[in-house]
């Protein structure tokens, strides 16, 4: 998906793990260079009460110790971005099997996709934080640009959701994109839950004003009087 400045908004998360880059970079922020990693995809870290587990991160990327043993761990999420309207995927095996690029025109779903990522999030960043491990969250620069604006904090040490952000530009004159170079955005737990949350929570004024307008229009309130 591209406009005329030729820059690309992933709609599978597959994209981001071009070259394996956005591992290594992660690793970087987290451990520092150099140091040996092993990438453990769809790690479940939730037991219910059933034996069984939930809450699937995308990757835990953790650091080998001198004995090739894992010593330290962080997580790491890749969000995507939806496509309005019905399943692109009978158009996309349209065009894998005649290789005609589609006329039907789709937009980008900028808010189904926050929806899922606030329940993503929701969901397993406080188990990070509990255990004093970093979590990162990838996402392309459009997709974080449609997000609400969230504080920033200085520096990864005191990060508790850490974005990491990718530009996939197109390289040549055919369909071709490559991945960014990482930014990092640093934010703290507190300030994404609101501000990934939909809408701001009004006044308590506004919603006894409410109340009283819906009174004053059906003119028929219910009311239970105290004896």
């Amino acid at each position: 998906m591209f406009g005329e400045t030729h820059v690309g908004t992933p709609v599978c998360p597959v994209r981001f793990i071009q070259n394996n880059q956005i591992f290594v970079d992660v690793a970087t922020a987290a451990f520092g260079s150099g140091r040996k990693i092993a990438v453990r995809p769809e790690l479940r870290i939730l037991r219910k009460e059933n034996g069984k587990k939930a809450g699937k991160v995308d990757y835990i990327i953790a650091l080998l110790g001198d004995n090739g043993r894992p010593v330290d761990f962080c997580a790491l999420e890749v969000q995507a971005v939806y496509v309005s309207g019905s399943s692109y995927y009978p158009m996309f095996h349209e065009f894998l099997a005649t290789g005609v690029p589609p006329t039907e025109q789709r937009g980008m779903d900028w808010l189904s996709s926050r929806k899922r990522l606030i329940y993503q999030l929701t969901l397993k960043v406080p188990v990070f934080r509990r255990w004093g491990k970093k979590f990162f969250v990838a996402v392309d620069k459009q997709f974080f640009g449609a997000l609400p604006k969230m504080k920033p904090v200085a520096e990864l040490e005191n990060s508790e959701v850490t974005w990491v952000l990718y530009d996939f530009r197109r390289r040549d004159e055919g369909a071709r994109f490559s991945i960014s170079p990482a930014e990092f955005y640093y934010t703290e737990w507190s300030d994404v839950e609101v501000a990934l949350r939909e809408g701001v929570p009004p006044k308590q004024q506004e919603i006894l004003d409410d109340v009283y307008a819906a009174m004053i229009r059906k003119r028929m309130p219910i009311a239970i009087m105290q004896t």
